[in-house]
Formats: C-alpha cells, sequence, structure tokens
C-alpha cells in the first residue's frame, strides 16, 4: 500500500508491483521510520488477510521516548491503490508475456520521446515563419532566380501572387505530437488563398502549375530574408510525387544540430472548387491537353488519382483539424502511433508513390475510436494491438470511411470501384489510400497478422523483432525485376501503356509502369507468384537553383513466389475442341511457346513447357525467371539484355568448376558440366542408402546392426563442395577429396571389455568383420584406418564408425583419490557424444528440415562458402554453427512468408549476422517441438544467470539438452574477436547488396565482390605449393593474394587434410602470439596477424612461460617474430614456398605479372608477343611453374 504523503500520478514502480503479483508474494512485513513498503494488491477475487496488528505496551512516565522499531498501525496512514494504479497493474499481469517486454516498450518511448530544445525551436520557428508570411505582398511573378519545381509544358506568365490569408500550421507528426528521428522532419502547411485560384483551375494540371509557383514565390522571397540567409534551401517531391513539390529546409544553428528539417508545403482551401469537381469518375484532364484526339460520343475516362492528388491539398487543413481534435493530450494514442511508425518505418513500407505513410494509420486509429473498437483510455500498447489486429482481420478493399456525415453503402462501393484500396477521410470527398497497389496492402495486412502472432507466441521475446530489426522489403522477396533503359521504358508506354492511364496519372510514368507491369506479371505467373512489390527509394532532394529532375523513368519490382506452384515445369491451357476461343487466346497470349499436346489422361491442349521433371533445382528455380523475360518480350518488345533479373546470381559460388572436366570420370552417373554441389547430393544420398541396406543385409554378424546413421553434410543437402563419385583405390590405398562419414550402432550384448583400449581394440575387429563381409557378399573395396572402416562404393568413400554405450562410459571415467569411480564430462567425451549420438539426430532433423524448406540447403552452401572465402575454417567457425544458425532462420518466423530463393536465405542470414545481439540471445533449435514450455524458460533464465559459462556464440538444439548452448561451439571457436570479424564483414556485406539492389544504375554485386576476402590487415602471407594442396572442385573466384594458377585436381590420400592438420598444430603452439586464417575449399594461402605488441614485450624470465621466448640477459627473455617465423618454417618443412608480406605480393603482381585465369594461361603465353624480344627469350628459359620473391628489408631480418 501506499502512504498519503506520497504524490499522486503514475505508478513508477509497476513492473516490480506486476512482478510481485505474478508470484503471490503476500507477506507483511515491517515497516521502518526511513523507508517505505507497499503490500501488494491481488485481484484474484479473494479476500486480502488484514495486517497483524501488535499490542501497544504502555511506556514509563516521563520524557515519551520514540521506540523506531514500533509496528504501527499502518491501516491509518495509507490508502488503497488509484484506478490508475490497479488498471497498471492489471495490463501488466494481462497484456504482457512478461515484465520484460512491458520495460522494453517503455523505454523506447522514452528514448523516443522529443527533448524539449526541439519543441521550442519548432514553436519559435513557426512563430518567425508566422511574422514573415504578414510581410509578404501582393505582386506579380515576373523574373524568378530559382528554377521552378516541376516540369511545365510552357514557360508561365501573367502569375499573381496573392497574400496568404491564413496563418501557416503544423501538420503531420508535429501536428499530432508523433515525431520520429534521427532525422526530425517538421511538416508546415501554407496555404493558398481562395483569390489565387480560378473556377477553371481544376483543369489540365492548371492547379499544380499555381501551387509550384506559389511555392517558388514563397522560397524565394525567404531566401532574401535574413531570418533564413544561413539555411539550406532544397526541393524534392513528397512521396516521390512529381505533382507534389515541397520545400525542405535545414536550419543553421546550434539549438538543432542538422538534425531537424522544415518541410513546407502548399495548399488551398476546400471551397475553392466547387465540391464536385473531383469525385473519382470525373475527367479533370483532357485528351487535348496532351495533344490526343478523343471521340465526342465517348465518355471521357475518369482521373481519380488525379483528382485524389489535387484533394490531398484541398482537404488536408480540415482532415488535419480532426487528427489534431482526437490525438490532442492523449499520451496513449500518441504513444501507439510512435509504436506504429518504428514498425512500419523497419520495413519500409512507407517510401515513395505507392508507399502506405504513417498519415493513414494516425486516421485509422481515430477510425477505430469513432467505431468504439479502441478506447480512449487504451494504452499505447492496446492502441497498437489493436490496430495491427483490425489492419489484419479488416477489408479496405470494399471501402470504409471516416466521413462526418455518413456515407451511403452504394455510394462507398462506387468509390471503392475506382481504387485498389479505400479509405475514405473526414471530408467525405478524399481517399487516403488512392495510390497504393493492392499487393502492397495485402503486404501490409500480412506483417500486421505476423506482430500480432509474435505477440502471442509466449515463447518468445517479440520486441526485436517487431520493433528492434531492420527488414528492408528487398530482403522480404525472392526475385527482383529492374528496368532502368530510359528509352525502353519510354518506348513500353508509348505501346502499350492505355490512354486512360496516361490521363489518370498526369503522363508520370512510374505509376503507369507498376500497372502495366503488375497487371501482365499476375495474369502470367498466376498461381506461381504470391506478391508483387514496388521497391522504391526516397527522391533525393536538389537545390532550388537547380531544375527539377525527371523521375518514373525507372521501376523495380519484388516477388514473392509460392513454393507449391512456382516451381511447376508446364502452364496447361484450354482444350482447343472444347473452348477453342480460349486456346486462341492462349496462343496469343504464350506466342511461339505455346505448343499442342497430348497428356496421359488422353487431353490434348494447349500447353507450354519450361523445363523437365528430372532438371537440376537451380534450374527450376530460375523457370519464373524465363517465364518473365518471355513476356516481357513477347508482349512488350524488351529485350532481355535491357532488363535485369536477380534470381541465383550467386549460385555460381557452389557450382562445379569449370576447368574440372566430368567427361572423364568413370561412372554410370549422367552428370552435366554446369552442375553443382545441391544437385550432386542426391547421387551420393543414394548410394548411401543402398550402402545403409547391404549393411543391413550382412549374414554372419556376431551382432545385428540396429542403426545406420549419416552424420556429413552431404546427406542433409549442406555440402558446399561438389561430391563427385571419382574416389578410386590404389594399391590399397583408397584416393578420395570428401569422405562421407557414417555412424552404425550393434545390438545389445554384455561381452564388452570394461577397459577403454580393450573396447576400441574390439570395436576395429569388429570393423574389420564387417569390412570382409562386404567384400564377400557384396564385392566392395575396403580399407582400414585409425578412424574407421574406409568402404569405395560406386566412386564414393564412407568412413563406417562403430558407437557403443560404454565407450562413453569409460571416457567419463574417473577414480577420486578414495577410490571411488565417478562419471564426469569432459572434452573427449562430449565430442564422442555429440558425433556419435547427437548428430546423427540433429543430422535427420536438418535433412527433414531441407524437405520442408527447399531453400534451406541451398542456403546454407552460400553462407559455408562466404565463411570460407573470408578465410573462417571450421577451427574458427565451426561448420555446424552455420547449420543451426541457418536452420534457426527457417524455423522462427521473421516474415510471413517462408524463404524460396537461397539468395534471400543469405540475406537474412547476412542481417542474422550483422545485427544480433550474440551477447544476450540464446539461440534455440526446438526440432520436432521436444522441448516444453518450461524446459525452455528453465534454460533461457540459466543463460542470462550464468551468461559468462557460455561461450560468445551460444546454440542449443532439443537434442543436446544436457549441453545446450556448449556443444556446437566454444569460447575459442568462435571467438568473441572472430565474432566482431565476422558481423562486420556481414555489415559490409549487406552495404554492397543494398546499394547495388537499389542503385538504378549498378547491376547486381558480382560473386566475386562478395565471396573474396580483403588483403588487407594481414601482416604476413605464408603461401603453400600448389602441387600439394588440391584445388576445390567448387567454382574458384580466386585468391586475395595472388593471381591464379594451374589447378591441381589431384586426390589426396583419404582422411590427410593436411593442411587443415597443419594449421591447427600451428594454433595449437602459437595461437597466443598469432591469429592463423585460411581458405578451407581449396585455399593455398596462410594469412597470419600478429598479436598486439604487449604479447612480444620483454618480460621476466619463468619457467612456465619460456615458449616461443629467446633470452635476452639481465634475467630477461622477449618473443621475437622473427623466431616465431623460423618456427613456421620448421613446422612446415617443405610444404611452403615461401613466405611474404600482403604489400610484397602486390608489387609484385603490379610490376613484374599480369593477372592470368589460369584456365587459359598457356594460351596466352603462346599468342602473346611482349617487347622487346630479349624479354620472350628469357621467359621463355624460365620455368612457367616457379616465381621470384622479391625480398624487402623486413623479410631480410626474418631471415
Amino acid at each position: 500500500m501506499l502512504r498519503n504523503k506520497r504524490k499522486a500520478g503514475k505508478l513508477v514502480r509497476a513492473p516490480q508491483k506486476a512482478a510481485r503479483i505474478d508470484s503471490q508474494a503476500n507477506a507483511h512485513a515491517e515497516d521502518h521510520s526511513d523507508l517505505e513498503h507497499s503490500a501488494p494488491s491481488t485481484d484474484d477475487g479473494f479476500d486480502e488477510p488484514k495486517p497483524t496488528i501488535a499490542k501497544k505496551v504502555p511506556l514509563p512516565t516521563g520524557i515519551p521516548k520514540k521506540n523506531k522499531f514500533k509496528q504501527r498501525d499502518d491501516t491509518k496512514n495509507v490508502k488503497p491503490p488509484t484506478l490508475e494504479e490497479m488498471k497498471e497493474l492489471r495490463d501488466t499481469q494481462n497484456l504482457f508475456h512478461s515484465n520484460l517486454f512491458k520495460l522494453q516498450v517503455k523505454e523506447m518511448l522514452d528514448e523516443l520521446q522529443l527533448k524539449q530544445k526541439y519543441t521550442d525551436f519548432i514553436e519559435k520557428w513557426l512563430d518567425s515563419f508566422t511574422v514573415f508570411t504578414r510581410q509578404l505582398k501582393d505582386g506579380l511573378m515576373e523574373r524568378s532566380h530559382l528554377e521552378i519545381p516541376m516540369k511545365l509544358s510552357q514557360k508561365p506568365t501573367g502569375f499573381v501572387f496573392s497574400k496568404p490569408t491564413r496563418e501557416p500550421y503544423l501538420i503531420g507528426a508535429a501536428a499530432t505530437g508523433t515525431l520520429l528521428g534521427p532525422k526530425i522532419v517538421v511538416d508546415v502547411a501554407l496555404e493558398m488563398p481562395k483569390e489565387s485560384l480560378h473556377k477553371e483551375d481544376y483543369l489540365n494540371l492548371r492547379y499544380d502549375q499555381k501551387r509550384a509557383l506559389y511555392l517558388t514565390y514563397v522560397t524565394e522571397r525567404m531566401k532574401e530574408s535574413r531570418a533564413y540567409a544561413q539555411d539550406q534551401f532544397n526541393f524534392n517531391y513528397y512521396a516521390n510525387n512529381p505533382l507534389k513539390p515541397v520545400l525542405e529546409l535545414t536550419p543553421v544553428t546550434k539549438q538543432v544540430n542538422k538534425h531537424l528539417q522544415v518541410r513546407l508545403f502548399i495548399t488551398a482551401p476546400l471551397s475553392s472548387f466547387k465540391a464536385g469537381r473531383f469525385v473519382p469518375w470525373n475527367n479533370n484532364i483532357r485528351p487535348s491537353y496532351y495533344g490526343d484526339e478523343w471521340d465526342e460520343e465517348e465518355p471521357l475516362p475518369s482521373t481519380q488519382h488525379y483528382n485524389a492528388n489535387v484533394l490531398f491539398d484541398l482537404t488536408l487543413s480540415e482532415n488535419q483539424a480532426h487528427l489534431d481534435k482526437a490525438f490532442k493530450g492523449r499520451r496513449n494514442f500518441q504513444d501507439g502511433l510512435l509504436l506504429l511508425k518504428v514498425w512500419l518505418r523497419q520495413r519500409q513500407l512507407d517510401i515513395g508513390y505507392s508507399g502506405f505513410g504513417a498519415h493513414i494509420l494516425a486516421a485509422f486509429i481515430v477510425y477505430l475510436n469513432t467505431q468504439r473498437i479502441l478506447h480512449q483510455s487504451s494504452s499505447s500498447y492496446q492502441v497498437a494491438r489493436t490496430v495491427w489486429n483490425q489492419l489484419a482481420s479488416t477489408d479496405w478493399t470494399k471501402g470504409i470511411s471516416l466521413a462526418l456525415v455518413p456515407i451511403q453503402t452504394e455510394e462507398l462501393n462506387k468509390f471503392a470501384e475506382q481504387y485498389d484500396v479505400c479509405f475514405i477521410d473526414f471530408t467525405g470527398q478524399h481517399n487516403l489510400c488512392a495510390n497504393i497497389p493492392l499487393y502492397l496492402y495485402q503486404r501490409v495486412r500480412e506483417e500486421a497478422k505476423l506482430a500480432v502472432e509474435l505477440l502471442n507466441d509466449m515463447k518468445l521475446n517479440s520486441f526485436p523483432l517487431i520493433f528492434m530489426q531492420k527488414c528492408p522489403l528487398y530482403s522480404r522477396v525472392d526475385n527482383i525485376l529492374k528496368i532502368s533503359n530510359y528509352s525502353c521504358i519510354n518506348q513500353m508506354l508509348t505501346l502499350h501503356s492505355q490512354p486512360r492511364f496516361k490521363y489518370d496519372f498526369a503522363k508520370y510514368g512510374y505509376p503507369q509502369l507498376l500497372q502495366l507491369l503488375t497487371e501482365l506479371l499476375k495474369k502470367g505467373l498466376a498461381e506461381r507468384v504470391h506478391s508483387i512489390l514496388p521497391l522504391e527509394t526516397a527522391t533525393p532532394a536538389w537545390p532550388v537553383e537547380n531544375k527539377a529532375p525527371v523521375i518514373g523513368n525507372y521501376i523495380q519490382l519484388g516477388l514473392i513466389l509460392k513454393p507449391e506452384h512456382a516451381y511447376e515445369v508446364l502452364n496447361k491451357g484450354p482444350a482447343a475442341n472444347d473452348d477453342p476461343e480460349g486456346a486462341e487466346e492462349f496462343r496469343r497470349f504464350w506466342g511461339e511457346k505455346s505448343n499442342l499436346r497430348r497428356f496421359q489422361d488422353g487431353s490434348i491442349t494447349e500447353a507450354v513447357v519450361w523445363g523437365s521433371a528430372q532438371d537440376s533445382p537451380a534450374k527450376k528455380r530460375l523457370i519464373v525467371r524465363q517465364i518473365v523475360l518471355h513476356l516481357l518480350e513477347h508482349q512488350l518488345q524488351l529485350d532481355s539484355k535491357e532488363v535485369q533479373y536477380i534470381a541465383g546470381e550467386l549460385d555460381q559460388v557452389y557450382r562445379l568448376s569449370p576447368w574440372f572436366k566430368v567427361n572423364k570420370l568413370k561412372t554410370k552417373l549422367s552428370l552435366d558440366q554446369d552442375t553443382d554441389a545441391e544437385a550432386l547430393s542426391p547421387h551420393a544420398i543414394r548410394c548411401y542408402d543402398e550402402l545403409a541396406r547391404q549393411l543391413h543385409g550382412l549374414n554372419d554378424l556376431p551382432l545385428e546392426i540396429v542403426s545406420i546413421s549419416g552424420v556429413s553434410p552431404v546427406f542433409r543437402y549442406c555440402e558446399p563442395q561438389p561430391v563427385l563419385p571419382q574416389a578410386v583405390l590404389v594399391e590399397n590405398r583408397i584416393l578420395t577429396s570428401t569422405i562421407q562419414r557414417v555412424v552404425i550402432q550393434l545390438g545389445q550384448s554384455g561381452k564388452w571389455p570394461n577397459e577403454l583400449s580393450a573396447l576400441r581394440a574390439l570395436k576395429t575387429a569388429f570393423l574389420i568383420e564387417i569390412g570382409e563381409k562386404l567384400e564377400a557378399q557384396c564385392r566392395l573395396h575396403w580399407v582400414m584406418s585409425a578412424d574407421g572402416l574406409l568402404v569405395l562404393k560406386q566412386g564414393y568413400c564412407f568412413l563406417i564408425e562403430l558407437a557403443h554405450n560404454k565407450e562413453l562410459a569409460l571416457l567419463k571415467q574417473e577414480v577420486t583419490e578414495r577410490g571411488i569411480t565417478t562419471y564426469i564430462d569432459n572434452a573427449a567425451s562430449r565430442s564422442l557424444e555429440c558425433q556419435h549420438y547427437i548428430l546423427p539426430k540433429v543430422s535427420g532433423a536438418l535433412h527433414s528440415l531441407h524437405q520442408t524448406y527447399s531453400a534451406f540447403g541451398s542456403t546454407v552452401l552460400l553462407a559455408k562458402r562466404w565463411l570460407a572465402t573470408q578465410l573462417l575454417d571450421d577451427g574458427l567457425w565451426p561448420d555446424m554453427a552455420t547449420e543451426l544458425l541457418v536452420a534457426h532462420l527457417f524455423q522462427q518466423r521473421y516474415a510471413p512468408q517462408s524463404i524460396e530463393a537461397p539468395q534471400t536465405g543469405f540475406i537474412r542470414f547476412l542481417q542474422l549476422l550483422a545485427f544480433s545481439d550474440f551477447h544476450g540471445e540464446l539461440f534455440l533449435l526446438n526440432f520436432n517441438n521436444s522441448w516444453q514450455e518450461q524446459q525452455i524458460a528453465d534454460l533461457e533464465h540459466n543463460y542470462r544467470s550464468n551468461r559468462q559459462s557460455y561461450p560468445p556464440l551460444a546454440v542449443a538444439t532439443a537434442y543436446d539438452m544436457q549441453h545446450a548452448g556448449r556443444l556446437w561451439t566454444s569460447d575459442k571457436s568462435p571467438s568473441q574477436r572472430v565474432l566482431g570479424h565476422v558481423t562486420r564483414l556481414a555489415r559490409h556485406a549487406l552495404e554492397m547488396i543494398e546499394t547495388s539492389l537499389m542503385s538504378k544504375d549498378l547491376r547486381f554485386v558480382r560473386p566475386a565482390q562478395l565471396f573474396r576476402a580483403s588483403n588487407e590487415g594481414y601482416d604476413l602471407v605464408i603461401q603453400f605449393k600448389p602441387d600439394l594442396v588440391p584445388n576445390s572442385l567448387s567454382y574458384d573466384l580466386g585468391s586475395p593474394f595472388v593471381s591464379f594458377s594451374q589447378p591441381n585436381f589431384n586426390l589426396p590420400r583419404a582422411g590427410s587434410g593436411d593442411v587443415a592438420r597443419i594449421v591447427g598444430l600451428l594454433r595449437s603452439a602459437y595461437s597466443d602470439f598469432a591469429a592463423f586464417f585460411y581458405n578451407p575449399h581449396g585455399g593455398k594461402e596462410l594469412a597470419i596477424v600478429w598479436r598486439p605488441p604487449t604479447e612480444f614485450a620483454a618480460k621476466p624470465f619463468k619457467v612456465t612461460e619460456l615458449q616461443a621466448c629467446s633470452p635476452l640477459g639481465n634475467g630477461r627473455v622477449q618473443v621475437l617474430r622473427e623466431t616465431l617465423v623460423e618456427d613456421f618454417k620448421l613446422l612446415l618443412k617443405d610444404f611452403y614456398l615461401r613466405i611474404a608480406t600482403p604489400e610484397e605480393l602486390k608489387r609484385e603482381q603490379r610490376e613484374h605479372q599480369k593477372p592470368k585465369r589460369y584456365f587459359d594461361a598457356n594460351q596466352t603465353e603462346e599468342k602473346s608477343t611482349p617487347k622487346p624480344k630479349v624479354r620472350k627469350a628469357i621467359e621463355k628459359e624460365a620455368p612457367p611453374k616457379k616465381k621470384r620473391l622479391i625480398k624487402s628489408s623486413a623479410l631480410k631480418a626474418l631471415k
């Protein structure tokens, strides 16, 4: 309870009180004189227990002494909680799943509140601008030093400026109190007087021209004024609308530090024209204005979008007045709108001509309030949640209205017929959603539905997913279509855009293109596509002295595909006999692609075939691309060279190297030269399945094989290296580039030994027995190795390992000093448990995930290839961590639709790396919902309370509960430094992708730009001998240090892994002094970064700290880099070619070599005729594979 002395108002400690209510801690504590305690209040319907009143003890006579430990009667000095306090407590308990979400929302709203200095500046600026407008004088606008911010058909003459009769006023977020940073934009409206307009100005853009002239005149007078002499003046188009120029003024003052911008709108009173002039079905742009002829007998086409454009200005004052009335003094509505604006901005749904603006959400809040759906006393959270609920459930395509005078249903339907989306404003004349296409509105509804689902998910902290995570629209689409050729766009608009669209949009090209392409693609793709979304960028502002730019000559569309129909290879049309007209229309639409075909069911119909059922998944993902390019060429005469269709641009990185010739392989499989790792995985899986059947069918084994599990990445479609059937047996040795691991388990038996060495020897004997049986019964070759049984089958090499529970128990077994046997986890037992028992289950779950989401495997391939090309091997960043993070993306619903394109999945993977809070987030993968809610809650609580005991990147699955968060990663793999390095790399990659995607001039980023590491930041480079390191079978994008060399596809001995073994030895011995980086996918260089200089400082002699130290005398030692380099050479022996710095390698390539691609290096040498001739002779004599080492002073010191 609260004391009477407490000030009335909001309850400050509401979250703590809510927590006490949840825990039902109703104990009544003592009340000390210097502390204030409040008894918790419950709302469970039961009477609260009365506090126990201590008996009063009479004081002795004399001077009364105050006993501060005396328990007083609190019932006389307290009052019950106020209604506001009880409501806040009840909301915390009922509305929020946890106090954390409420505190996060409250903290964000506190940060979003506008500082007082900005509020004072806005008021001061508006007062000064009001004074300025009063000083304006009427007059004829003759010549202006500024350019008019609008493309006019002819130069304006005789424009008479009339002084505004109404004072300027705030509109938008500044008026409703919902300004949002970081760039604060204050919208101010200045109303043209009625006298500036004539009654015929509603026709043929006359109003828009006068509006632009009025804005130019006011801007010129402002620049002449001393009050605005230092400010920056720019023109811009509001919402990318060339008919809506606005002035963007940036005040230059220390008070706002260029974080604030004032945007000036020119409007007109609603009474300037007759009420019926701008109804949607009227025409206000005559065909003769553009030099077109129109049959007088036919009705003029309606210009509903142009009419709505003018009504936006005319109704602005009245609409803003009603919004001010609804939001003024209601902090809950303002905060709720702020939450919605943050949500909308993070998804980039409010950008451009077709954007879903925040003013629509503000009007919708008022609409819900008038419909009694949203109460005036609702909290900000309730406001946002109700808006999302209603957005998801209501259908605006049939029309909703805010009009004060109710609109009849027939008239509302008539309105809705003219637009895709209809939301009538307060005046009953203007459609607030006039420019919003249907697909974008549906996308907003889907995002709102997803937000509600995230809020309802009690297992998830939905706050960062809704408000903090950036979700740009380009990362939500599967394919992207870009058309930026100016002449092609003009040709399309001239030949194929209907005249009514030209009049309706006042000849603005962008909405015409959007309408034309959307209708064409919607008809052609049909069930293949879920949404066609415009991807827009805001038009940049330009100086007021420059001419207005021409916009609308560029369009970019994003396609969200339907997985169940997108990759179908056949478009089946109507039967020629049953529907001849439909068949003729089908042939006309598809052109020469359409053929008459007979199907197995006996039907004969028109059909279009885009591929075969045997095509690889990568080819099937390009079917939509084929359809779109064919439609553009056939219907719009647009050549494919003039179009950029982004789909599968990055698939090249896991494609088979073109320098490896498939036809040289001795195999029965039908393999194409342009195959890739994804298409080759099913061949290896089928061979594994056949081997598993043969193992199960072996006769006369001592114990039955009860379980066989494939644990290699290829069995879950996660192997980025193409797995080819090229393994061979040479002199009782198997040569292969890849090995597929298989784990088998045997039936129960009590005869296994109790000693670890004896058990492993018996396992080896059993594996030899299996190998002999396979050779005798199945005619398979086998070789025994230290890791297990190597079996050669159909060109694939399988490593069979035997798992037994007793081996795991013996590894954990320890005997104490007292002779007591205990079982304790250690690194060896965890590794064995993971490889033999946990990994098979996880591998099966990931295989099932790929069957559900076909893009999962290829997304993992891109992610692994990217990390490898950034010189991050399995020792720095575990491959399983990559697979599980991508699986986390596919399991968690971050978007309304699942990922269907590997390219989109890769972009979201980069976003995960770039913006995740790895310190505070535990990545949980609850396969098959094996974890209960309480188990998840306990694990998350343990993670937060004992964060220091977990690795920097914590990943847990449903199958490793005992080691949750500590099994797949460790403190060193990845370390905190590597995690930060990967985060920076991901952000840089995202910047490159976004720049290329959203730019109309640049094509999509090339794979070599993304999948090649930088050569800066490294201290030394150790180059291996190319003959000893096999090249990767995947497409080689080059080394960051040296040019291409002769490829080496020689098969190494199975399981050798020389480079990985050597790097592991270097790290184990010298990780305290250097960091080692290399590309595990065929990299032939090892990059070294020295630790900070403090590691190489001189230190006192200590026996325990002598590693790599050299004596200095006086009892001191020091680690010398030169000594370390000599140690590296000794460890590498004859494996390395040379050691150099990156700068020397760059200088060598620049001065002595011309970069050559090794697949045509020999041809280039033969055809080239270098000058002078003396050099030619020298080059012929020099051995082709040896390269000259340029030694600098730094390298001489190393010797």
